[in-house]
C-alpha cells in the first residue's frame, strides 16, 4: 500500500513538472506575466534611485555627438557609432541631449531579459523557463552597470538576441538588419556577426536545401546588412570624409599597442582575463558558463554517448539551437580575451547573456519529468535571485551622493574643496576637464603631468591630488569612492606632498 501510494505521488509531480515546463496553458502564462510584470516593477523602482549621469569619457563623447557628430573631434570616437548616435537623437526629441544616450542604455537594458526570455522560449517550449531566465538576466548587476553607463552596450546585445532568435526562426533578411544595426551600434561586435554566421550550418541548411539554399539565406541577410552598413558609412562619411580613414588606423593601432590594455599591447597573459571575471561574478558562474558551452558544442558534434547517460538525457544537453548559441558565445569569449580590457567587465556581457539562455534550456530539458530535479533546481534559482536582490536593497538605504558614479562622487568631493587647484588622473580625463571648470586637470598618462603635480604641492600644499583606479603606495589616501555594480571601477583620491 505504502509503495503504491509513493507511485502514485511520483507520477503525479512528473506530470506538474512535465504541465510547467513543456504544456503551458492560459493560467500558466498568466502566472508567468505577472511573475514578470512584479520582477520589473521592482527593478524599476530600484534603479529609478540612480541619477543619470555621465560616468565615462567614452560616455561624455557619446553625449557631445548627439549636439554635433565628428569622429575626428572625438563626438564620439573611433569607430562612430551612427545607429547609436542616431538612437540617440531620436531619444533626444523627448530628453535632454546629454542624457540620451543614458536613456538609449537604459531603454535596451530593460529589454534584454525580454529577449533572453524569448531565445529561451524557441529553444526549449517552456514559458516558465523563459520566464525564470528572464529574471535571473534581469536580476544581473552588470545588467544595471550597462543601464546606467551611457554607453552602446546594452543597445547592441538587444540587436544581437534579437538577431539570434530570427536565426533560429530562419528569417535571414531580419538576421541581416539586426546585425546591421548592431555593428553600427557597437562595430567591435563584428566577431559576433561573424559567429552569427554559422547558425545556417548548425540548422542543417547545407544538408536541407544543399548550396544553393545555403547561399539565398547569406545572400539574404547579406543584402539588408549591406544596406545598413552603406547608409552608416555615407552617415560618418559626409561629417568627416577621409580623414576618418586615418583617424581609424591610428586609434586601432593606439588600443592595441598602447592605451588599449589588451594582451597584444601588454606582457600579460590570458590568465588576467580569468581572474577579472572570477572577482567580478565568482568562480561558480564561470565554471558553470564554461562547463555548459563545452557540453553543448561537443556533444553536438561528435555525438558522445557516455554509457552512463541515457539518450534522452544527452539530448537534453544540446540540440542544433543550443549549439549554434554555444559557438556565438565561446568565438565571442575568445576574441574578448585576446582584443578587450580585462578592466571592463562589460566585454563579457555578451557570453553572460548567452550563458543565460544555454543553461535553462539545458536545465528545463533535463528536469522535465524528474519532479526531485525540479524542486533542487527551483531552490538554486531562488537562492540566486535572492543573493543578487539582496545585494540591491541597501542602495535603498544611501544618500544621494553614494548612488551616484564613483567618478560622480569624486567630483562633489574636490568641488567642495575650494583649496584644491590640480587634479592628475589616468581615469576620464575630459569628463573631469568638463565637470570641474577653473580647476587644471593633468593627464597621468604623460610622465611630465607627475612633474607638474609635484610643483604644484610644492608651490601651493595642499592644493594638488590625484585620483586613481587603483592604489598607489606613497601617498596620503583621503577618500574612497566605491563603485555600485559589477562592471563600474573604484576610485581613490590622494593628496599630493611635495
Amino acid at each position: 500500500m505504502g509503495q503504491q501510494l509513493r507511485e502514485g505521488l511520483a507520477k503525479q509531480s512528473e506530470r506538474i513538472s512535465t504541465f510547467l515546463f513543456a504544456m503551458p496553458d492560459k493560467l500558466v502564462w498568466q502566472g508567468c506575466a505577472l511573475f514578470t510584470l512584479l520582477a520589473y516593477l521592482f527593478w524599476w523602482h530600484w534603479i529609478g534611485q540612480f541619477p543619470l549621469q555621465l560616468t565615462s569619457d567614452d560616455a561624455l563623447n557619446f553625449a557631445r555627438g548627439v549636439e554635433r557628430f565628428s569622429v575626428l573631434e572625438f563626438r564620439p570616437h573611433f569607430p562612430g557609432y551612427p545607429a547609436f548616435i542616431g538612437f540617440a537623437r531620436f531619444a533626444a526629441l523627448w530628453v535632454e541631449p546629454s542624457t540620451a544616450a543614458i536613456w538609449v542604455s537604459l531603454m535596451s537594458a530593460m529589454l534584454i531579459p525580454l529577449a533572453v526570455a524569448r531565445l529561451i522560449h524557441l529553444c526549449s517550449l517552456s514559458l516558465v523557463a523563459a520566464t525564470l531566465g528572464g529574471v535571473l538576466a534581469l536580476t544581473q548587476p552588470l545588467l544595471a552597470s550597462m543601464a546606467l553607463s551611457g554607453l552602446s552596450d546594452a543597445p547592441a546585445i538587444l540587436l544581437l538576441l534579437v538577431a539570434l532568435a530570427a536565426a533560429i526562426q530562419k528569417q535571414y533578411w531580419r538576421v541581416g538588419l539586426w546585425l546591421g544595426l548592431m555593428l553600427a551600434t557597437r562595430p567591435s561586435y563584428v566577431v559576433l556577426a561573424f559567429a552569427v554566421a554559422t547558425v545556417p550550418w548548425w540548422q542543417g541548411l547545407h544538408r536541407q536545401l544543399g548550396l544553393v539554399g545555403l547561399t539565398k539565406a547569406f545572400l539574404k541577410a547579406s543584402c539588408s546588412l549591406v544596406l545598413v552598413g552603406g547608409v552608416s558609412l555615407t552617415f560618418i562619411w559626409a561629417h568627416d570624409g577621409a580623414a576618418y580613414i586615418s583617424e581609424g588606423i591610428r586609434f586601432t593601432q593606439g588600443h592595441f599597442a598602447i592605451w588599449g590594455n589588451t594582451v597584444e599591447g601588454n606582457d600579460t597573459s590570458l590568465w588576467q582575463w580569468v581572474i577579472a571575471l572570477r572577482n567580478g561574478f565568482g568562480g561558480a558562474l564561470l565554471l558553470a558558463s564554461l562547463l555548459s558551452l563545452s557540453v553543448a558544442i561537443v556533444i553536438a558534434i561528435a555525438s558522445i554517448k557516455p554509457i552512463w547517460l541515457k539518450r534522452s538525457r544527452l539530448d537534453a544537453l544540446s540540440s542544433p539551437e543550443l549549439a549554434a548559441l554555444a559557438t556565438v558565445a565561446s568565438l565571442y569569449w575568445v576574441w574578448i580575451s585576446v582584443g578587450q580590457n580585462p578592466d571592463n567587465l562589460r566585454h563579457w556581457a555578451p557570453v553572460l547573456f548567452l550563458v543565460l539562455v544555454v543553461i535553462p534550456v539545458q536545465v528545463a530539458r533535463l528536469i522535465q519529468g524528474r519532479p526531485v530535479l525540479f524542486v533542487v533546481v527551483l531552490g538554486l534559482i531562488s537562492y540566486y535571485c535572492g543573493r543578487n536582490i539582496d545585494a540591491m536593497v541597501p542602495s535603498f538605504k544611501q544618500d544621494l551622493i553614494q548612488r551616484q558614479a564613483p567618478i560622480q562622487q569624486a567630483i562633489q568631493w574636490i568641488r567642495a574643496q575650494p583649496t584644491i587647484k590640480v587634479v592628475g588622473t589616468n581615469y576620464s580625463v575630459n569628463l573631469l576637464r568638463s565637470q570641474l571648470q577653473g580647476r587644471a586637470v593633468y593627464d597621468m598618462y604623460y610622465p611630465s603631468s607627475e612633474r607638474a603635480l609635484r610643483e604644484q604641492a610644492y608651490q601651493d600644499p595642499n592644493s594638488a591630488w590625484r585620483i586613481s583606479g587603483t592604489q598607489l603606495p606613497g601617498l596620503k589616501l583621503e577618500a574612497q569612492f566605491a563603485p555600485r555594480f559589477i562592471g563600474e571601477r573604484g576610485l581613490f583620491l590622494y593628496q599630493v606632498s611635495q
